[in-house]
């Protein structure tokens, strides 16, 4: 986890981590659940980039029934790089969590 050489015991099971507290920090940093008010934010966060996902796909839906395709094309570009911007934000948000 910290990158230090685990070192070669020779025999049995080769080491994942370099000591204990390696092993702890990196036990910590699978099951971390943050404080409540962490859980919070970052659940407010989640709600608000969905929201923003579905807004975007709304308008998108909207533009793909205009009828001229110049518009659309520029729309649809911005509003899908817009949409995908907040997908990975809110990918990154549930894997805090």
């Amino acid at each position: 986890m910290c990158g230090t050489p685990t070192g070669d015991t020779g025999t049995g099971r080769p080491r994942l981590y370099c000591s204990a507290a390696c092993r702890q920090r990196a036990y910590r940093a699978r099951t971390w659940q943050g404080t409540p008010r962490q859980t919070i934010v970052l659940r407010n966060r989640a709600a608000h980039l969905a929201c923003a996902l579905i807004n975007k796909a709304a308008c998108l839906h909207v533009l793909l029934n205009e009828p001229e395709p110049g518009v659309v094309r520029a729309s649809a570009s911005a509003l899908t790089e817009a949409a995908l911007d907040h997908a990975r934000e809110l990918l990154q948000v549930l894997e805090r969590r």
